[in-house]
């Protein structure tokens, strides 16, 4: 009861204060545009570079929108509020072309998006989107080894890679693994009851597998003092996924699962090197916890699409 009053109340305190930027004339975001654009590092450059490639050389179309009529949708409330944040420092004529949603696929011109497939075509421009949902981050307050030796993993069974998952492991004395969903399953045992952040935290190994495109669970995996395990990822967001080192960010595991019990053996015991794996992960999630630099790389990657989408 008490994680679904603290959800209810992050829900609101999100709607509340962007309902209330979305409020605020434009005119006072544009004319704090030029301070936000005017410094800049390595650091931030290398983002930038990554979210939208250099190779995007393209005219806006009649079928882009203008900031001017850029409207809150019937879906998707969550993506426009995230956008209308950063499209509210440029002039209401210059145009976006976005897909909101869980984006798999390429596409023909530049889009802006919340995840691409990592190997992209290079017209998926990143944009922090669906940020509530996706980037919640957490404070562990118990250490690797005071954790019980489970591997733990609680979804919705909706693509193959997790009903394999599931079935494997299901019943297995190491694994505390099982589908949350409402929806009738081949077998009624993979059932398994919710397990909040902190209860699956409560496990050294936590499992992170892709869904429709990214799984929503790595961001706070990788806050934690647990150790993700995961197969290579296919779909990348705004956390740059692609950048992802295997077996210094997160321990690979294959995509059939079948080294699964071997690597949950080998750091039982060899935690020295999965305590610099936890540190290597909470080293690259600490960049995406600093609010300012955030909001300066949003601004900057959206100025780059207007640039390179010949709207200066």
């Amino acid at each position: 009861m008490k994680i679904i009053k603290a959800l209810k109340r992050q829900k609101f305190y999100y709607y509340f204060t962007h309902v209330v930027i979305h409020l605020i004339p434009s005119v006072f975001y544009r004319i704090r545009l030029k301070n936000w654009l005017a410094n800049s590092n390595k650091e931030i450059e290398d983002r930038i570079n990554y979210y939208i490639s250099s190779n995007i050389n393209s005219s806006p179309s009649k079928e882009w929108i203008r900031i001017g009529n850029f409207k809150r949708p019937k879906k998707g409330s969550m993506y426009f509020f995230d956008l209308m944040k950063v499209v509210k420092y440029f002039e209401r004529n210059k145009k976006i072309n976005f897909a909101f949603g869980d984006i798999t696929q390429n596409f023909d011109t530049p889009t802006l998006v919340k995840s691409r497939p990592i190997n992209h075509n290079g017209n998926s421009v990143l944009m922090k989107l669906d940020s509530l949902r996706h980037f919640h981050f957490i404070d562990d307050n118990r250490t690797f080894l005071e954790k019980n030796d489970k591997i733990v993993w609680r979804g919705t069974i909706h693509k193959e890679n997790r009903r394999l998952l599931v079935d494997m492991f299901y019943n297995h004395p190491f694994c505390d693994i099982g589908d949350v969903s409402h929806v009738k399953r081949d077998n009624p045992n993979w059932k398994k009851g919710f397990l909040s952040i902190k209860e699956q935290l409560a496990s050294k190994f936590v499992l992170s597998i892709e869904g429709v495109d990214v799984a929503t669970n790595l961001k706070w995996i990788m806050s934690s003092n647990s150790l993700c395990f995961m197969p290579k990822p296919k779909f990348e967001t705004w956390y740059m996924e692609g950048k992802l080192i295997p077996d210094y960010h997160y321990v690979l595991i294959k995509d059939d699962y079948s080294d699964l019990l071997e690597k949950r053996a080998y750091y039982i015991e060899n935690p020295d090197e999965a305590l610099k794996i936890i540190k290597n992960s909470k080293e690259w999630t600490m960049q995406f916890r600093k609010n300012k630099i955030e909001t300066e790389l949003s601004i900057k990657v959206l100025n780059r699409f207007f640039k390179q989408t010949n709207q200066t």
